[in-house]
């Protein structure tokens, strides 16, 4: 083997010149051996045979140089470079037949049979050989893997990997009982029965998900019973990527725990969806955050006449302005994309963009959401998600916008902390305006939609748990009984646009957030998605361990959705609405003023005080809104 390795050593040039001087002497070889074989059937002097001998040297090596075998890269042989070889070694057996023919004047295909035999076996043979050597030792320290799906979309994958060399593959698994026993590309399919026995038997480091076109539920199923195998688990993009261009077949990407805890899609209601956007100027506070990003691509994608970017970072603002604009071009949308850099702190500059744009529909997702920081920073977020959405909704007010929908959260509703109490206050001052608009009469709808965690957001444990098993651990968990709703981000964007659309003015929607998760749960599933194993008592062996940290200052074991009131059907089958105690608009601007001039004094005291006098249900201990060094 350390021949082949000194080949492989050489450079290219190197490497082409020895081919053509192997080739040469191959060919003469092949014509002796031939010659010799029936040697008494030729009336064939040696000088001759000799001089025949060295015009095989010359005509090889040329037939195989015109057929552009020696530009191809020998460890990389294909099925279209013996197909070359062949068709070339069977031009050079002929010619020297014909040769052999008019020197001895006799029947020679006898002749060029075994000639031809011999020099496609010296051809063929080393260069299959190098390559047997050079993938065996590409492969012997490479992981094992196994492909779910033996279908197009396997097969495809298998080429794939095959060409990367990054990945032994041993077999494939499929449902299809079919397949089950057959051979696709010399590797065996094997039920899906018993996927642990088939990990085992060839000691599989990773599983392949080459099932683009299967639906949540199936894909779910599957990925449960591998993940307790400690198995890499990885996927082919999903088919609507796929036909969209949007990814190849052969992109292999980490399972995305996103989707394993989201649900199917439901088709958007198109009488909902567009109904305050196509055709209309859209305006999205705080667009360059997770929800608010996201509620830009999914207005887009509605065709508004004009969609007005509204954001505090310019880097974010910046971001999300490219990204949408190349979504534009893709989908040929002739929407005229504004960016607007500004805080919805200064309602001077949220009212002035409002007239200048003539906006007609405003989602507003700006907030600082991060509990732990907010909890430290309380001033700021009651002047931030308490205050700023005043003043953007009286922007709206004044500029006579049609529909204004405040983007809450699950955390207002009986929050512990100043996060979820200050988006309380915030739903409070909208419910004020919406009062006041009924009563006196107005332009402006305004309406409230309130969900849970959301997949992937800055906020999201998601994240912060990937980044804490690249690291090698240990995952932090709060507390071992801990739950959460969760949702995938599309997806609140999408139920978001669709319930302002019902409002008729003060409701809280509500979105079905499906089965609330464990956190605990939710860890051990993504180490185990990783390949790896948990790090316990029963197990002292293993790679990540998840360690309690204790519950944070105003966490919640789990979140509600209602503060009170009955739930009511809507027209979409994931959203309810509510209608909720509220504050009559002179009370709500009472408590504003006290308030405002609470943040102005940064007295925390007189801030936990009004928080407890509003319908906020918000009951922390005593020490829990201290002074903490409030810039």
């Amino acid at each position: 083997m350390s021949f082949f390795k000194a080949l492989t050593a050489l450079d290219r040039r190197s490497k082409q010149i020895l081919q053509v001087v192997y080739d040469g002497a191959a060919s003469a070889a092949a014509f002796w051996l031939a010659y010799a074989l029936d040697i008494h059937s030729y009336d064939l002097s040696f000088y001759v045979a000799t001089a025949l001998a060295g015009v095989a040297v010359i005509v090889a090596p040329a037939a195989y140089a015109a057929a552009g075998i020696y530009r191809a890269v020998v460890r990389y042989m294909a099925g279209s470079l013996s197909v070359r070889i062949l068709v070339a070694t069977l031009c050079v057996a002929f010619g020297m037949t014909l040769a052999v023919l008019f020197a001895t004047g006799h029947d020679a295909w006898r002749f060029g049979i075994d000639y031809g035999l011999l020099l496609l076996l010296g051809m063929l043979l080393p260069r299959v050989l190098l390559r047997w050597w050079v993938e065996k030792r590409n492969l012997d320290n490479k992981p094992i893997g196994i492909i779910y799906g033996a279908g197009a979309a396997g097969r495809q994958l298998l080429n794939s990997v095959r060409a990367s060399g990054e990945l032994q593959i041993f077999a494939f698994i499929d449902d299809d009982p079919s397949l089950v026993g057959s051979s696709i590309m010399g590797i065996p399919v094997h039920s899906a029965n018993d996927p642990e026995k088939i990990v085992a038997r060839y000691r599989a480091n990773a599983v392949l998900l080459a099932i683009p076109s299967a639906g949540l539920d199936r894909r779910k199923r599957i990925v449960s019973r591998l993940e307790g195998l400690s198995l890499r688990v990885m996927s082919v993009p999903g088919l609507l990527d796929i036909l969209s261009g949007k990814a190849g077949i052969s992109e292999l990407r980490e399972v995305a725990i996103e989707d394993l805890l989201g649900r199917e899609p439901v088709k958007p209601n198109p009488s909902l969806i567009g109904k305050d956007i196509t055709g209309k100027v859209v305006l999205v506070t705080g667009a360059g955050g997770s929800i608010g990003s996201e509620l830009c691509r999914q207005a887009l994608l509605q065709r508004p006449q004009k969609l007005v970017l509204f954001e505090v970072s310019e880097f974010a603002l910046y971001s999300i302005e490219s990204e949408l604009k190349e979504l534009a071009e893709k989908h040929a949308i002739g929407t005229d994309i504004v960016a607007v850099l500004g805080t919805v702190q200064d309602r001077r500059r949220v009212n002035a963009v409002m007239l200048a744009h003539v906006v007609k529909t405003v989602y507003h997702a700006a907030a600082y959401k991060h509990v732990p920081l907010v909890e430290q920073n309380p001033t700021r977020a009651i002047t931030n998600n308490v205050l700023g959405t005043w003043r953007t909704a009286r922007a709206a007010a004044d500029a006579s916008v049609e529909s204004f929908i405040l983007v809450s959260t699950d955390k207002a509703v009986r929050p512990t902390n100043v996060m979820g109490a200050s988006k309380r206050l915030a739903e409070l001052g909208i419910q004020a305006m919406a009062e006041k608009i009924s009563r006196e009469g107005g332009a402006t709808r305004f309406s409230m939609v309130r969900f849970g965690n959301v997949l992937g957001s800055s906020g999201s444990v998601v994240p912060k748990f990937r980044q804490q098993i690249k690291a090698g651990g240990p995952i932090t968990v709060t507390h071992p009984d801990i739950i959460r709703y969760f949702m995938t981000i599309p997806e609140a964007a999408q139920l978001v646009i669709q319930a302002g659309a019902m409002a008729e003015g003060g409701e809280v929607f509500v979105l079905d957030m499906g089965e609330p998760v464990k956190i605990a749960n939710l860890a051990e599933r993504m180490v185990h998605l990783s390949g790896l194993s948990v790090k316990s008592a029963t197990n002292p062996d293993g790679d990540i361990e998840i360690v309690f940290s204790g519950l944070r200052a105003g966490e919640k074991l789990y979140e509600e959705l209602l503060v009170s009131g009955e739930q009511l059907a809507t027209a979409h089958e994931r959203i309810c609405r509510t209608l909720e105690p509220a504050l009559s608009f002179e009370q709500w601007f009472v408590l504003l003023e006290r308030l405002q001039q609470a943040v102005d004094q940064s007295d925390l005291r007189e801030l936990r005080s009004l928080v407890l006098e509003a319908p906020v249900y918000w009951l922390p201990d005593s020490d829990e809104m201290r002074d903490v060094g409030i810039q």
